[in-house]
């Protein structure tokens, strides 16, 4: 009985199975390229060889069991049918597993699906995965959501337009035919307030850790945002290339505006809050002068005196930024057309008798035109006036003419400066790289572009800022002599006084960079530029309250009108007399008649086409009576001298 109990055991122990519980414990099956643990129960203490065979091989271990176990990592990295072989003074002991293909990573309803579990998404249009090694990216709208196949981590990226698609790099095709590399450079925002809708709700499903890009926060309700929010949005515009002194047009912003404006009463210190930030790093924005003074005198209604004149001072700066006010540019033009026409009435009606009684042998007054037309035109109504009066016409029309050409450029520059591109408080987008290229080479704009290159294209960008000698142009240069230069141009230009170490505006040390009133100063040669290459379609395409259909008239009429002024300079002055009566009644009757040749008599007409234009809009004849009033003493005052 003994011998084949003997017998047996040598039998177990040939064929390699286990004896006395001794054993080797590994799962069934593993994922290919992930780590797994063998373990080793119930053997003999010792050194022990072991022989891993599998797909790419056979390898030799040595394992130590300690109090008769072992645990030893292994990572198969091809997927196939592993065996383990440890030698031991007993026998041999076997194990088998699979290493399986790892899974590929895919996108269901329910998230994204991993080797290790699965990645819950909140509902949308995702895009992916693209997996670069064993990094998976998947994106809807402007984030991206980077996880690795191995193990669960996350990162969040933020893009600064639409992604269109992900390619490996790993980098994304954003809306424009923009492709960025990921993680995205600190870029300006250049998308549209749909995408932040869409980001708004990925925020918050996924709550991805801060600090964000600023426009982030832009999906938030300002009245959440903290002290800390607040900071890391205003330090994310100035790394981006924000600059408080370009036009800040986002919703976001307006947005945060209203907040501070409604929170005044209900709660005062979110208010000054949002107020604080909004100065400090988009204080352009529309009706944003308007806001600060009434957060001024809010602040100096509650008993807060110096922080209301931080606010008042402030504002000041921010007018020197501004393009100059042209609001009583139309009353002017108004004023001018009724002074030009009461000056060509006057002299039409001054000279009506002499005209008639030189053209009654060719044929009178229309009849002229007909039988002797060339001899008519010798006898033109601006024929009799004096050269002073001449010269007073043809300075009202052409003041008149460019006071109107002034407006509809005006009214052009301003449309395309609170617009996109240039809405964005910056001119580093790509959008506005593309569009000062496609304005007239003029220096200024090569000033501008520079600086919008300065950050990607420093040389270039060098070069373009030598072109032009811009305060911020000539102080972007580097060297002493250009930045003295750029202080007496500007001396008051805070980025200037501190790279001279002579103080600094409310806004800080920054790079100096183009204001407001720049772009729009530069935008308006632009338009000039423009105009003197194709007048005709510039000028229809200027925006002025005059009809599309009139348009080719008055353009028409100009060119007629100016070359009768200037023909009538070539005209010998008629010396018909004039029917003193005649003559006194028509100077009656025309303010600033008795010295059109001075400039009191100029001013008198002016005033009183003024005040005509103030009884019709319904504010009172004071100012008409009294341009009158002064005219019939000056004309009662010349009588009596001349009598």
């Amino acid at each position: 009985m003994r011998a084949f109990l003997t017998r047996a055991i040598g039998f177990l122990l040939a064929l390699g199975l286990p004896v006395l519980g001794q054993s080797l414990v590994v799962p069934k099956e593993v994922q290919a390229g992930r780590s797994m643990v063998l373990e080793g129960r119930d053997l003999p203490e010792g050194r022990f060889p072991m022989v891993l065979e599998g797909p790419e091989g056979q390898e030799t271990l040595e394992v130590e069991a300690q109090k008769g176990r072992f645990q030893l990592e292994l990572h198969p990295k091809v997927p196939g049918e592993y065996r383990i072989r440890l030698s031991l003074p007993a026998g041999a002991l076997e194990a088998r597993f699979i290493a399986l293909a790892p899974a590929t990573p895919e996108l269901t309803r329910e998230g994204l699906k991993l080797p290790w579990g699965l990645l819950p998404l909140p509902p949308g249009g995702w895009l992916g995965p693209l997996v670069q090694g064993d990094k998976v990216y998947v994106t809807q709208g402007l984030l991206v959501v980077e996880t690795s196949a191995k193990e669960k981590t996350f990162s969040f990226h933020f893009a600064p337009a639409r992604i269109l698609a992900l390619r490996p790099g790993p980098e994304a095709l954003l809306e424009g035919d923009w492709v960025l590399p990921i993680p995205f450079p600190r870029v300006p925002f250049e998308g549209k307030e749909e995408d932040l809708k869409v980001l708004g709700s990925l925020l918050e499903a996924l709550n991805p850790p801060k600090p964000w890009p600023y426009y982030a926060y832009w999906t938030l309700d300002p009245t959440t945002l903290t002290p800390e929010d607040l900071e890391a949005y205003g330090q994310d515009l100035l790394a981006r290339g924000h600059r408080p002194e370009l036009f800040f047009g986002q919703p976001g912003v307006a947005r945060m505006a209203e907040a501070s404006r409604l929170l005044q009463e209900k709660d005062p210190e979110k208010a000054l809050l949002l107020a604080k930030a909004l100065l400090r790093y988009t204080p352009l924005f529309p009706g944003s002068l308007a806001f600060f003074q009434g957060t001024a005198q809010y602040l100096e209604a509650q008993g807060h005196p110096a922080q209301a004149l931080t606010f008042f001072e402030a504002g000041k700066i921010l007018r020197t930024w501004l393009p100059p006010r042209l609001s009583l540019l139309p009353m002017a033009l108004w004023t001018l057309g009724l002074a030009y026409l009461g000056l060509m009435l006057y002299l039409l009606l001054y000279y009506l008798p002499a005209q008639l009684k030189d053209l009654r042998p060719i044929g009178g007054y229309l009849g002229g035109f007909w039988r002797h037309p060339l001899l008519r035109l010798r006898h033109l109504h601006l024929a009799y006036a004096s050269l002073g009066e001449r010269v007073l016409a043809l300075a009202l029309f052409l003041a008149l003419s460019l006071g109107f050409l002034l407006q509809g450029l005006d009214a052009q520059v301003r449309k395309e400066l609170f617009a996109p591109p240039l809405d964005q408080g910056t001119l580093r987008t790509q959008k506005a790289q593309d569009w000062l290229r496609t304005l007239p080479p003029t220096p200024e704009v090569k000033a501008l572009l520079g600086y919008a290159l300065l950050s990607e294209a420093p040389k270039e960008a060098q070069g373009l800022l030598r072109e032009a000698s811009l305060p911020f142009a000539l102080a972007l240069r580097g060297d002493e002599a250009s930045l003295a230069q750029a202080y007496r141009q500007a001396p008051l230009e805070g980025p200037i006084r501190t790279a001279l170490q002579l103080g600094q505006d409310p806004w800080g040390a920054r790079e100096p960079g183009p204001t407001l009133r720049t772009l729009y100063l530069t935008l308006l040669q632009v338009e000039l530029v423009r105009l003197q290459e194709d007048p005709f379609r510039r000028f229809m395409q200027l925006d002025t309250p005059l009809p599309e259909r009139l348009r080719p008239w008055v353009f028409a009429g100009f060119w007629l009108l100016l070359l009768y002024h200037l023909l009538t300079f070539l005209l010998p002055r008629r010396r018909t007399p004039v029917p003193p009566a005649w003559g006194l009644l028509v100077r009656v009757l025309v303010p600033g008649s008795l010295g059109f040749s001075s400039g009191f008599g100029l001013a008198l007409l002016l005033f009183a086409a003024y005040g005509l234009l103030a009884l019709l809009k319904g504010q009172g004849p004071s100012f008409l009576i009294l341009a009158y009033g002064l005219h019939l003493l000056l004309l009662v005052l010349g009588l009596r001298r001349h009598s």
